[in-house]
C-alpha cells in the first residue's frame, strides 16, 4: 500500500470514531432528558392525585389567635407543715408473766385496737383512751374512765354508748374487739368485769414505736418499760403564703382522709387532723430521721433516749393542699394579656377589650377567668386593640 492510501485509510478512521463519539454523547443527553422528564411527570402525578387535608385538620381561626378552653383549676400543690411535738413517752406493760410473743418493732407504728405482745401465750391489746383506767370497771359504774373507754371503742367502729356508763353494750363492743384478735375476754366468772391489767395503754390512737425494751422469752413485770414513742403532733403551723397562692379556702389531705383549711389559719390544732399526722408516713418517716441525728435548727435529737421523755422537736412534713372550691379557668398565651395589674388584666378577642381576672401561670400558659359566668372559646395571641376594658370586662 502507498503512502497516500494509508493516510487516507487513516482519516476515514478518525472520521468513523469521531462520529461514533458524537453520537454516544447524543444518546447519553437523550437518556437524561428522558429521566428528568419521568421524574417531572411522577412529582407531577402526586401533587394531582394528593388527597386534601381533612376539614377537622384545618384552624377554623384566623391567624393571629388561638383556641382557648375552660378547665377547672384547684391550684394543688404540697405544703411544708411545720409540726410542733410533744414530749415522747414511755409505754409500760400492764402485766406480769413470760413474753411469747412481740407484735412492735423499732419503728413501726403502734394504733389502738392493734396486739402490742403475747404474755404468756395470751394477745394484750394497745387501747387508747382519753383517761387511763385506774380500777376495775363493772357493768353499772360511770366515771371519766368508762367514758374513755366507750369513746375508744366506738372509735374504733364498736357500737359502745356515748356515755360515761359502763354499761353492757360496752361489754359487748370489748367483747369484739378482744375476740378479733383472740385477746382476753370479760365472763360471768369475772363478773363481766374489765380490769386494767388487760390492755396496754396508749397515749394516743397511734404512735410509732421509737426504741423497745422487751424480747421474747424475757420475764416482764406490771409496770415495766415496754417501749418508747416518737413525740405526738400538738399542732401544726403553715408557712406564709406564697406570692403566687391562689386565695380562697382550701383542704388539706393527709393520708386517705381531708381536712378543711380555713383562709385565714396560721395554725392548724384540730386534734383529728393532728391524730392524721401523727398517724401518717410521711409524719413517722420525718420522726425517725430526726432521731437518727440532725442539728437543733431542724430539731433533731439523739437516738440514745431509751426510756423516760425527750424534748419535743419541730418537723417538716409536706402535704398535698388544694383549693376547696377548684376554679374554672381559660389558659391564654401570657402575650395576650395587656394592661395587667393587680391581679387583672385585658385580653383581645376579634380586636374587642375583654376583662378578665389573673389567677396564675404554669407551663407557659396564664389562667384567667371572667365574670359574671361570660366566657370565649379564642383569643388574639397579640392584642389587635389598646382600649382598656371596662369594670364589667366590657366589649
Amino acid at each position: 500500500m502507498t503512502r497516500r492510501n494509508q493516510a487516507a485509510s487513516g482519516t476515514a478512521a478518525f472520521r468513523k470514531a469521531r462520529r461514533a463519539a458524537r453520537n454516544g454523547v447524543a444518546i447519553s443527553i437523550v437518556i437524561l432528558l428522558a429521566l428528568v422528564m419521568s421524574a417531572m411527570g411522577v412529582g407531577v402525578g402526586f401533587l394531582l392525585t394528593r388527597s386534601k387535608i381533612p376539614p377537622s385538620l384545618v384552624s377554623s381561626t384566623e391567624a393571629g389567635t388561638v383556641k382557648v378552653a375552660a378547665t377547672r383549676f384547684d391550684d394543688s400543690r404540697l405544703v411544708a407543715l411545720t409540726v410542733s411535738s410533744g414530749e415522747s413517752s414511755t409505754v409500760a406493760s400492764p402485766t406480769s408473766g413470760t413474753v411469747t410473743g412481740i407484735a412492735v418493732d423499732a419503728g413501726s407504728p403502734i394504733a389502738s385496737g392493734q396486739v402490742v405482745f403475747d404474755v404468756d401465750a395470751t394477745p394484750v391489746i394497745a387501747l387508747h383512751t382519753d383517761v387511763p383506767l385506774y380500777r376495775e370497771l363493772a357493768s353499772g359504774m360511770r366515771g371519766s374512765d368508762a367514758a374513755g373507754l366507750n369513746a375508744a371503742l366506738r372509735r374504733l367502729g364498736y357500737n359502745a354508748p356515748d356515755s360515761d356508763w359502763m354499761t353492757w353494750d360496752t361489754i359487748t363492743a370489748y367483747n369484739a374487739l378482744a375476740q378479733s384478735v383472740g385477746a382476753r375476754q370479760l365472763s360471768r366468772d369475772a363478773g363481766w368485769t374489765i380490769d386494767p391489767g388487760w390492755f396496754v395503754w396508749l397515749p394516743a390512737d397511734s404512735v410509732t414505736v421509737k426504741q423497745t425494751s422487751i424480747a421474747v422469752g424475757r420475764q416482764v413485770t406490771a409496770g415495766q418499760d415496754l417501749f418508747t414513742t416518737a413525740a405526738i403532733p400538738l399542732k401544726a403551723t403553715l408557712p406564709a403564703a406564697a406570692a403566687d397562692l391562689v386565695a380562697g379556702e382550701r383542704v388539706i389531705t393527709i393520708g386517705d382522709r381531708t381536712f378543711d383549711v380555713p383562709a385565714d389559719a396560721k395554725e392548724l390544732t384540730d386534734a383529728a387532723l393532728l391524730a392524721a399526722i401523727n398517724g401518717s408516713v410521711a409524719f413517722r418517716m420525718a420522726s425517725l430521721g430526726s432521731d437518727s441525728g440532725g442539728s437543733p435548727a431542724s430539731g433533731g435529737a439523739s437516738a440514745g433516749n431509751a426510756a423516760g421523755s425527750s424534748v419535743g422537736e419541730a418537723l417538716s412534713v409536706s402535704y398535698d393542699w388544694r383549693l376547696k372550691q377548684p376554679l374554672t379557668v381559660l389558659s391564654v398565651p401570657p402575650s395576650a394579656v395587656y394592661d395587667a395589674a393587680a391581679g387583672s388584666g385585658c385580653v383581645s378577642v376579634d380586636a374587642k377589650p375583654v376583662r378578665v381576672s389573673i389567677i396564675a401561670s404554669q407551663l407557659g400558659k396564664t389562667m384567667v377567668s371572667v365574670s359574671d359566668n361570660r366566657t370565649f372559646d379564642h383569643v388574639d395571641v397579640t392584642p389587635r386593640t389598646d382600649e382598656h376594658c371596662t369594670a364589667q370586662g366590657g366589649e
